[in-house]
This record gives C-alpha cells, sequence and structure tokens, in this order.
C-alpha cells in the first residue's frame, strides 16, 4: 500500500512511525518544498512538494504516477478535501475530513464561535470580530476597560502565525520569542496597515495552560486523548472527565470522520474552547507516546475501513517530555 505524505509537519517523521509499527507493509511517499525536510528519512521515495498553481491537478497526477492508495494532506488540506471527489475516483482515499460545510465552519474561527455559542456558550469566550482598524481599536479598547489583556490573530490561520499579545510593560527585544507580545501602538500599526482580506479577531488572553485533544470518531466510541501543556516541553496526558464531556459535546454538532484537534485554555478555573482543527494535531507523538495508542494506526485503520480496536489505559494521567534528537540527514 502507497501512503503520500505531502508538505508536512516535522512531526510526520512521528506519524510514519507509528503507522509502520503497525504495518511493515506499507510504503510511504514523501513530498515537502524543503528537500532536508527530517521525516524524508523515514520516507521509501522523496521527491520535491508540487508548486501551488494547478495544485490539485499535478496531485492527482502524482497519485497516478505513483499509484498512491492513501494520501495523507497537509499543506492546501482545504483545497485537497474540497476535490476529494476527485481523488476517490482515481482510486486514491483521501486521510482528512472532507465535510464542506464542517470545514467552512472549522477553518474560520468567527464562524466556529458563532455556530457554537448558541449551544455551548459556556465553552466560548468573549471575542470581537474586527473588519477595520477602527473596530480593533475598539475592542481592544473594551476589553482593556474590563481589566483584560488582549490578543488577537487572524480568524483563518494555522499555527499561530498571526497571534499577538497587547502587553505594555515588556522589553520585548530582549525576550526569545518575543515577536508574539506586542505593545498597543505597534499593534495599532500593524493593523493600519493590514488589509483585512482576512477579518481579525479579537478577545481576552487566556493565561492559563492550553490543552490539546486529539480525537478520532471509531465503531468502539470517540477516543479522546487530552494533553495539557504544562510549559517547557512537559505535558500531561490526562483523562480529566471534564474536558472529554465538552470534547463529545463539540463532536456531536459535527460530522467529522476522520483525526482531528480541539483546544482548550483555562481562565479563572474554566476551560475556553480556542479552535478546532482537523487534523491531528503537531504534538501527537507526545500523546500517543504518553498514553500507549497508535492514533495514526487507528485513523489509517479507520479509512481503510478495518476494526478499529483499542482501550484506554488505567492510569488517569501520566506527565511526558521531548528532547531534541539528532539525525543524519545526508
Amino acid at each position: 500500500m502507497n501512503i503520500w505524505f505531502n508538505h508536512w509537519f516535522s512531526t510526520a517523521y512521528h506519524i510514519i512511525n507509528y503507522m509502520r509499527e503497525a504495518d511493515e507493509n506499507i510504503r510511504i511517499i514523501g513530498t515537502n518544498s524543503n528537500a532536508d525536510c527530517v521525516y524524508r528519512l523515514v520516507c521509501d521515495e522523496w521527491y520535491k512538494e508540487p508548486s501551488d498553481d494547478n495544485y490539485i491537478e499535478k496531485c492527482i497526477d502524482f497519485c497516478r504516477k505513483h499509484k498512491i492508495d492513501v494520501f495523507v494532506p497537509h499543506h492546501n488540506l482545504k483545497t485537497v478535501c474540497e476535490n476529494s471527489s476527485h481523488f476517490e475516483e482515481i482510486g486514491t482515499k483521501v486521510l482528512a475530513n472532507t465535510d464542506k460545510n464542517d470545514n467552512e465552519l472549522i477553518y474560520n474561527k468567527i464562524r466556529t464561535y458563532d455556530y457554537l455559542k448558541s449551544c455551548l456558550s459556556e465553552i466560548i469566550p468573549e471575542y470581537r470580530p474586527c473588519g477595520n482598524s477602527v473596530e480593533f481599536e475598539k475592542a481592544v479598547s473594551d476589553f482593556s476597560e474590563k481589566g483584560y489583556k488582549v490578543c488577537f490573530k487572524l480568524a483563518v490561520d494555522e499555527g499561530g502565525l498571526s497571534y499577538h499579545v497587547i502587553e505594555e510593560k515588556k522589553s520585548f527585544s530582549m525576550y526569545i520569542g518575543s515577536a508574539s507580545h506586542v505593545s498597543f501602538s505597534d499593534a495599532v500599526n500593524i493593523i493600519r496597515e493590514y488589509s483585512f482580506s482576512v477579518p481579525v479577531i479579537v478577545m481576552p488572553y487566556l493565561s492559563q495552560p492550553e490543552i490539546s485533544v486529539d480525537c478520532l470518531k471509531t465503531d468502539s466510541g470517540l477516543l479522546m486523548m487530552p494533553r495539557f501543556k504544562l510549559g517547557g516541553r512537559v505535558s500531561e496526558i490526562k483523562f480529566d472527565k471534564q474536558i472529554m464531556d465538552i470534547t463529545e459535546s463539540i463532536s456531536d454538532k459535527f460530522n467529522l470522520e476522520m483525526p482531528y484537534n480541539v483546544q482548550y485554555r483555562f481562565y479563572d478555573g474554566k476551560p475556553y474552547l480556542l479552535e478546532i482543527n482537523p487534523r491531528m494535531s503537531g504534538g501527537i507523538q507526545l500523546s500517543c507516546t504518553g498514553s500507549g495508542i497508535n492514533f495514526p494506526a487507528l485513523a489509517l485503520k479507520k479509512l481503510l475501513g478495518q476494526p478499529c480496536e483499542w482501550n484506554y489505559p488505567e492510569f488517569k494521567s501520566r506527565r511526558v517530555a521531548h528532547i531534541e534528537t539528532p539525525v543524519i540527514i545526508e
């Protein structure tokens, strides 16, 4: 069976290894725009990522040429999902959530919040959609007057690339990772130069730990793997009933059949939804190692119509960390 991973996080290195652990007969074909991407080391074949112009046509040609049975997309994920029927027509299964209505909601954080606040309002943080700089400044002012530290990001984003926290009392240039912290005046300068081609969402900064829950619907029930980020490189795999009950309630509102990830943050002791991602998280390997559950293999089995047997571990929580491991790439 030939499985193609297009341009992915380096996390694909671990996802591929987990799939191989369950089935050593699979053959992995990888592509990436970075020739030195580390997951090429666990691929059987390696090629340059197709360029974005006419991307779907190039992907279909790639699948035909390399006899791809399963496509695990990350780059241009939404576009691939919108065209999943074209891959099915040539015999390639797409390991991704392809429901158009769900994707329209999930890819836009404002739409996600608007949709869920009518039925799950208790987990939706205060938020303000902004379509111009005047609305942005008003939203920041209103939240600040309530005593909140304020953050903002694009309504459509991945990996927090547009995420900023407004913070006045900090020497930004002297801090690692300070790019996400900006003063109000700098934030205004950024916003006044922005086109608002994608709306901006402004909300209170939720300062307490983040929880990332990888999910997969199976015949045995909804598999949920909650990972509490404790800071630094340490996480806790914790099968917390409150978080799992909320996640199941969210899951009931969508037709997500392939892997997805739900993220929360606590504030004043209450969990609030950050976002839903229609893919495995960037830290899936930590959850798999900590729980002993081979999530990527189960996802592949589900896609192929095979039985997905799994059990939660006996422990209620376990801490897990990661280290940098040097590898020779050439």
